[in-house]
């Protein structure tokens, strides 16, 4: 089958992802990316109003195409402080989930990858405030999932310690998809030692690991 051309609204988002990419938020300019999209100018304005909203779109479209959340959320409402193997379910599932969506096999798979790379590496360090709500919409679901098992398996734990192992654990699941080109050029370029799932379970027993040290995780 022939595939399928990208509608307008399509064509500009990926032109403007393009260009930020290239160029940055404050390098790229709107005549630009419609000049690139082959569109006129003023259909920008039309879908996007200004570069602020357009540049929120284009977030939007990646987040929306990365992250896919369980069609039945895991609930972490209410999960019994005391319910130590239902955390370490809860934050394996979670760990499998990241791992799938951050698997460098699948994100090579979507089209542009390069330049989605490059425009999430560029508001890592520094966020944009108009991304604080999105990204709180799409990647807040995973951090208060973490966090919660996190109180479970470490009670003992300060809520700023929870933050830091739990922004730990995102890190390195993160990191494989993330930093794949960085990580081939420090460690190989060598196939994957298992299955993505046998990949995922590695990285469940490291963090389970440093959570309960000396002692195997209830499973």
């Amino acid at each position: 089958m022939e595939p399928k051309t990208p509608d307008t609204r399509t064509s500009l988002l990926q032109a403007a992802l393009a260009c930020f990419a290239d160029y940055g938020f404050e390098g790229a300019s709107m005549r630009m990316i419609a000049e690139k999209a082959g569109r006129p100018l003023s259909l920008l304005s039309h879908y996007f109003g200004n570069k602020e909203g357009l540049y929120l779109e284009v977030f939007k479209h990646l987040l929306e195409t990365s992250v896919q959340r369980p069609s039945h959320p895991i609930p972490v409402t209410g999960l019994d402080p005391l319910d130590r193997a239902g955390a370490i379910r809860l934050l394996r599932e979670e760990i499998h989930l990241m791992h799938e969506q951050a698997a460098p096999n699948h994100a090579f798979e979507r089209p542009m990858e390069d330049a989605r790379a490059r425009l999430w590496m560029q508001e890592f360090r520094l966020p944009r405030p108009s991304l604080h709500p999105l990204f709180r919409q799409y990647l807040g679901p995973a951090a208060e999932t973490i966090r919660a098992c996190l109180r479970v398996l470490r009670p003992d734990l300060t809520e700023a310690q929870v933050a830091f192992l739990g922004i730990s654990i995102m890190g390195q699941v993160a990191g494989h998809g993330m930093m794949s080109g960085l990580n081939k050029v420090l460690w190989g370029d060598h196939p994957p030692f298992a299955s993505p799932f046998q990949e995922a379970e590695f990285l469940v027993d490291f963090c389970l690991e440093g959570l309960m040290p000396g002692r195997r995780a209830e499973q």
